[in-house]
């Protein structure tokens, strides 16, 4: 229950308005003489300058019975995003999204940011501009400030209206009706684009959407996790920085599906349904130039905790290979839950192979290392993730000798299970212009005190020499919480790189920028991370919690930003 004045806010987690009731204080206050609403954006440059303002308006009238609410109603606005909007600003007010600008159609808004006062009745009393200028020092005319005066003084007037000077309203598409809509129209589109690839038969989910009684079946299910974003996995805060291969649900999207739940998860007509996505039976990216792998299935137990698994692949290439790409082929989907191709250009591997008393190919470590600092990666997958090319003339060097150590994250299934799972290499015709090489940017010298539940580690990762960045992977362990990072350039300016908010030790993903970001020489890349060492961490391996450091094991931490960088800018 969120306390807003004289009234009470019912709010979803995800910061949609559901309603609101009035409550008493202490000493009484007045009945509710009038209800603003604020139409407004997260990224409408005017609205953005009129917080303080709006502020003010509720802190004067909220008191005296002045109800306020606010609406986004413009296209790829998002929960998160206006929720982080709102307390950024501290509006202490009710929200929501207005898909499709429905209800601001309705209201005949044009105009962002837009305000609407109703009397006590209902009626509307004004529409327009919150004032006559957006820079504060030069406004000589307080419309909204005066219509809620006269209001709030039982002066009554005639409805007055104004055009707002702002951005003009962008709305989206709005969602189908409960009653229209369909799992051919709508729901198996969304469902064939951004599920089926891992939910269908023989692949890395547990059970299949495929085709319309899978998903009919699957529906409240497929509502629900689509609503707290659980699925699709994809960790990166949308809108701060741009990845290819982005799968994310939009708005929309979302509320589409929940509306065909709530309808019963009818078909619809078949003949509109899209046809069915074909999959490459094999290799997405083709047939690989040469494909690595243990040399014997490695046995998983029926029951306990996951196992990190290091197969040791000593390659016998004469000479240096520069690779392009890399493609992972589970060997049993039900038990694969990641792979990363980690390099080794000296014996370390081997030794720790050797080392292990198992019996079986390769060796267990724990917490998501190798048991030593790598030379390099060729990159990972996980459910989810398609494989990508690197841009033309860029590679990664394989040089002769080079051992390649297969990690493999396995989740154990309930019964005993085999796998032998395969990667394919994709080599450039020649060396390329652009060799690409990974950055580690850790911060070994942390400490996170027992019971802290919001304990903040940093760093300033400076850039020696000019680089393109391709691509970035954060690492933390089960402590972890939030990690954001950014780069400052030499010139004061900034930009976004990776922001995960909600941290997943489960999903960790590489994200491949849309465009290869330039950093110059003297940028710094700043990173922040957040984690909870508190008994109400329910992934706290630790109980009661004590101090953790940084290690190898999963019981440790990391605090860790692995980014793939090529020498120069790419246009050179």
């Amino acid at each position: 229950m969120v306390k807003v004045a004289s009234w009470s806010v019912v709010v979803l987690a995800s910061g949609l308005l559901l309603g609101w009731t009035p409550f008493g204080r202490p000493g009484g206050v007045r009945e509710r003489v009038a209800e603003v609403v604020l139409v407004l954006s997260t990224d409408c440059p005017v609205a953005m300058r009129y917080t303080p303002r709006i502020n003010a308006l509720v802190r004067e009238y909220a008191e005296k019975g002045v109800a306020f609410r606010a609406i986004f109603p413009n296209d790829l606005e998002s929960r998160d995003g206006v929720a982080r909007y709102m307390a950024e600003r501290e509006y202490a007010f009710p929200y929501r999204l207005d898909l499709g600008a429905v209800e601001a159609k309705r209201l005949g808004v044009t105009h962002v940011p837009t305000a609407l006062v109703f009397d006590a009745k209902g009626r509307k009393v004004y529409q327009g501009a919150i004032d006559d200028n957006k820079d504060s020092t030069l406004v000589r005319d307080h419309y909204l400030r005066d219509v809620l005066a006269a209001t709030v003084a039982g002066t009554s007037a005639p409805f007055t209206r104004n055009t707002p000077a702002g951005c003009l309203l962008m709305p989206g598409e709005a969602p189908p009706a409960v009653g229209k809509v369909t799992y051919a129209e709508h729901a198996a589109p969304i469902l064939d684009r951004s599920c089926v690839a891992c939910h269908r038969p023989g692949e890395v989910a547990p059970f299949s959407l495929f085709g319309y009684e899978n998903a009919r079946k699957w529906a409240p299910m497929i509502a629900q996790v689509a609503e707290n974003r659980r699925m699709p996995p994809w960790k990166a805060v949308h809108g701060y920085g741009e990845f290819l291969g982005e799968n994310r649900l939009s708005e929309l999207e979302i509320e589409t599906l929940r509306r065909w739940n709530e309808a019963g998860a009818p078909r619809g007509a078949t003949k509109k349904a899209p046809a069915p996505p074909k999959f490459d039976s094999e290799w997405t990216l083709g047939e690989p130039d040469a494909i690595v792998s243990a040399t014997k299935p490695f046995a998983l137990e029926a029951d306990g905790a996951d196992v990190y698994r290091n197969f040791v692949v000593k390659t016998d290439f004469k000479e240096t290979r520069w690779i392009r790409g890399i493609d992972v082929r589970p060997g049993n989907k039900r038990v694969v839950h990641h792979v990363i191709a980690f390099l080794d250009q000296g014996e370390r591997a081997a030794r720790l192979a050797a080392a292990e008393s198992d019996g079986q190919e390769g060796y267990t470590t724990t917490g998501g290392g190798v048991g030593f600092v790598p030379s390099g990666s060729l990159g990972g997958w996980a459910p989810g993730l398609r494989p990508n090319l690197t841009p033309e003339d860029v590679a990664f060097e394989l040089k002769p000798g080079t051992t390649i150590v297969l990690q493999v994250h396995y989740h154990k299934s309930g019964k005993p299970e085999t796998d032998l799972t395969k990667v394919g290499l994709y080599f450039a015709d020649k060396a390329p212009k652009h060799p690409m090489t990974l950055a580690w940017m850790a911060n070994p010298l942390f400490r996170i005190p027992a019971g802290a539940s919001a304990h903040k580690v940093a760093l300033s990762y400076p850039i020696r020499s000019d680089v393109a960045l391709h691509t970035v992977m954060p690492h933390m362990h089960l402590l972890g919480r939030s990690m954001k990072a950014w780069a400052e350039f030499p010139d004061g300016s900034s930009r976004p790189l990776v922001w995960i908010d909600d941290w997943d030790f489960n999903w960790q993903l590489m994200y491949v920028l849309k465009e290869p970001m330039f950093l110059p020489k003297g940028t710094r890349v700043r990173i922040e991370g957040v984690y909870d060492n508190s008994t109400a961490n329910k992934n706290n391996p630790h109980r009661p919690p004590k101090d953790v450091t940084w290690g190898e094991e999963t019981t440790d931490e990391m605090f860790l930003l692995v980014a793939a960088v090529t020498p120069g800018r790419l246009d050179r």
